[in-house]
């Protein structure tokens, strides 16, 4: 069959999807004291589900800010207008989504309320260490007045086209990280219940992401502790014995697998990670996850925190001992977590949490390993 010929037998259902899946738009431009208001006011929603957190150091906001004063020329801003402008909303409830533009809003609007100097600049040096509070009237009101242009996409789109818009845009720019692009292509709750348990405070501290300043971490930008909550539920319950190949694959199917879960099971899940991660961090402390290296008796810890040494304790206490026995006979676990720092004194071991530590046969190692002692 030719694809002319193709094609016209399909020309129905080509004609049907084109019409649904066009996108309506509409120019429009604010000024930026405008645009503050609107995010302000939450009229304009920075953080949909399907965007990466804000990634940006303030060296790259303060580049956009000078170009903003010296008017030029920056990206468009698509918006997602999810109400009409003649329908009502209760409270707050935001109008538009930003579906392609997040890291430069939030950077304006981080500077507008001071929470960063500018630094880095080279046109404007006399600049750099002031904050928007600092600087004089005039370049205010360039501020104020200057102008972006956004395209605004009609509301009558749906979330999976607005999806599909935000990846076609994101092709080709700043690399999404692993789980950034899960969050974007495997939406559903348990995705949803991942992110919060990653906000756990044990668990940040055991990651040696900072509390006091989580989005200076990151780990917490680029959604890698997401990951390891993830890492965590994916490998545990004798999973990680299925892996073969793929560890980034692995995690994806997992997490498409738990998005179908019930909220019963979800709910189950929380708790289990939570007392798994209190137990280890309470009788641990927070370089339970550290990475050794000991040569002649000798030990030296080569960083606070590692990816594959997660594995091996996390997981492997939760293989060895369940959540009822962490609760009915926690000096008994105590006891068996007591020196299990001597793992890395075998060579094997060691190989399994260096280099490259995503091997199935690595992963399988470790996490033995780690349970075989606990059990000894």
């Amino acid at each position: 069959m030719t694809v002319q010929r193709s094609l016209k037998q399909n020309l129905e259902s080509i004609q049907k999807t084109a019409r649904e899946r066009t996108v309506k738009t509409q120019d429009v431009e604010y000024d930026l004291e405008t645009l503050v208001a609107r995010i302000r006011k939450k009229t304009i929603k920075l953080d949909p589900e399907y965007q990466r957190r804000h990634r940006w150091p303030a060296e790259t906001s303060s580049r956009l800010i000078e170009s903003l004063i010296l008017n030029i020329p920056i990206p468009v801003v698509f918006l997602s207008q999810d109400v009409d402008v003649d329908d009502e909303t209760e409270g707050n409830s935001s109008r538009y989504t930003v579906i392609d533009g997040q890291q430069r809003l939030t950077a304006i609007f981080e500077f507008w309320n001071n929470e960063f100097p500018l630094e880095g600049l080279e046109t404007l040096q006399d600049l750099n260490g002031s904050y928007y509070r600092d600087l004089p009237p005039f370049l205010i009101r360039r501020l104020e007045e200057r102008t972006i242009r956004c395209l605004r996409i009609d509301s009558t789109v749906d979330e999976q086209v607005k999806f599909d818009i935000f990846e076609r845009l994101n092709t080709g720019s700043v690399k999404l990280e692993s789980q950034e692009l899960r969050n974007a292509t495997v939406r559903g709750p348990f995705n949803d219940t991942i992110k919060h348990l990653a906000e756990f405070e044990p668990f940040r501290r055991l990651i040696q992401v900072d509390v006091s300043n989580p989005s200076s971490s990151p780990k917490v930008r680029k959604m890698e502790d997401v990951e390891l909550v993830l890492r965590f539920f994916a490998l545990k319950d004798k999973r990680y014995l299925g892996l073969r190949s793929g560890f980034r694959d692995f995690l994806t199917s997992s997490l498409a697998e738990f998005n179908e879960l019930d909220q019963a099971e979800i709910d189950g899940k929380v708790v289990v990670f939570l007392n798994y991660m209190s137990f280890i961090y309470d009788n641990v402390g927070p370089a339970a996850f550290s990475k050794w290296r000991i040569e002649g008796g000798i030990e030296k810890r080569m960083s606070s925190f590692n990816a594959a040494v997660f594995d091996a304790v996390a997981v492997g206490l939760a293989e060895a001992f369940s959540p009822d026995v962490l609760v009915k006979s926690p000096e008994r676990v105590q006891s068996a977590l007591a020196g299990y720092r001597t793992l890395f004194a075998d060579d094997t071991f060691f190989a399994s949490v260096n280099g490259s530590v995503n091997d199935a046969a690595k992963v399988k190692f470790r996490i033995e390993a780690m349970k075989h002692y606990l059990l000894r």
